[in-house]
């Protein structure tokens, strides 16, 4: 049997510690081989030099120094960066775990970059794990360069419950703007909403486990994970890794149990409260509104109150075919699965070549 060529993935990431697990996991996990062919350095958990910085020693310390490694974005589309990434992930983004590997060297020339990306790998998967703003910029250099992804896969967005606020998720509003102008460029874009990831979190017997295994990726995760669990958990929040279940998804799409086309819209702009929101238009209803709440809307609605003879599904049609869906939506991952396949990978990695055997994965408690 011929084996299937390896899926080529660039990953697009503000590399705080969230990252940094689903990267290790990328890269080590052998079950479906990927070739990491790129990484590109987005502002968000932490600046853009500490990401680029972040991402040098992570791929450094597990063999992967040769992935090339690009400096993106230094702030948002509109307004100034936002800092509260230190709060969780650490001035950093790593809370120092990361010796200084990036310095002047790595290269800024980010539209370059992915020109180069795509000329090699034609239809490789894009993993978005920060916010848009490096596909932004690329959409308005060099539009052509993202239509050339087979897949985008982008972390970001909530239909129902937001964790910035109350509606709007994290990637989304640290750049509304960016994240509204490339989902109104319908790319092959599925995204990684958090009613899909936040039932996935890891227990604190995990984070133990980690400290006592032996494999490289454990050994570097071990320490920055633990302080991001002691913030997270002082929300009162679970142990949330996101970043995981969108990598792994670009690896195996069967690990989503509800995916679904959907019209996806941002609320830019001086939103308060509503910044960063993500309108998820799942129905033909909520598509309906989403695209005309003015006049066609209330001329279609004056004529059925007159009785005119109407065609009102061949109206509707006509109207929700002005404004495609965008994108396929994530709502919903087999949490158990996702779990059990990263610990498996960043547990035994090493130990399983030196020794054979298999880790132990602590039992979720019950």
């Amino acid at each position: 049997m011929t084996k299937s060529p390896k899926r080529h993935i660039v990953v697009d990431t503000d590399m705080g510690v969230d990252d940094a697990a689903a990267v290790a996991w990328l890269v080590t996990q052998k079950d479906n081989p990927i070739e990491l062919v790129g990484v590109s350095a987005v502002w968000g958990n932490t600046l853009v030099e500490h990401a680029a910085n972040n991402a040098a020693a992570l791929l450094g310390a597990l063999g992967f120094q040769n992935v090339p490694i690009v400096i993106g974005e230094a702030s948002p589309v509109a307004g100034t960066p936002n800092r509260v990434g230190a709060v969780i992930h650490g001035i950093d983004g790593l809370w120092g775990s990361a010796k200084d590997h990036a310095g002047s060297a790595i290269d800024r020339d980010l539209v370059g970059f992915y020109r180069g990306i795509v000329a090699k790998h034609p239809g490789a998967t894009l993993l978005a794990l920060g916010p848009l703003t490096n596909l932004s910029r690329l959409l308005h250099a060099a539009p052509d360069v993202l239509r050339q992804f087979g897949a985008i896969v982008v972390l970001g967005g909530a239909k129902h419950e937001g964790s910035m606020t109350p509606v709007a998720e994290a990637n989304f509003w640290h750049d509304p703007e960016a994240a509204e102008s490339v989902l109104a460029a319908r790319l092959p874009i599925v995204l990684i909403t958090r009613d899909a990831h936040r039932s996935f979190a890891l227990q604190r017997a995990d984070l133990d486990a980690m400290s006592d295994a032996t494999s490289r990726a454990a050994r570097f995760l071990a320490s920055p994970a633990k302080a991001y669990a002691r913030v997270t958990e002082g929300f009162g929040e679970a142990i949330g890794f996101p970043d995981i279940v969108a990598a792994m998804y670009a690896v195996d799409p069967s690990i989503g149990r509800r995916v679904l086309p959907a019209l996806v819209k941002v609320i830019a702009g001086n939103a308060g409260l509503a910044r960063g929101q993500s309108i998820i238009g799942l129905t033909r209803t909520e598509r309906l509104t989403m695209i005309e709440s003015g006049s066609a809307l209330l001329t279609l609605i004056d004529r059925l109150l007159r009785k005119e003879q109407l065609d009102v599904p061949g109206a509707i049609d006509a109207i929700l075919n002005r404004e495609p869906d965008n994108a396929n939506v994530v709502l919903e991952i087999d949490e158990g699965r996702v779990r059990e396949w990263f610990l498996r990978v960043i547990l035994a990695e090493d130990a399983m070549e030196a020794t054979g055997s298999a880790p132990t994965i602590p039992s979720t408690a019950m």
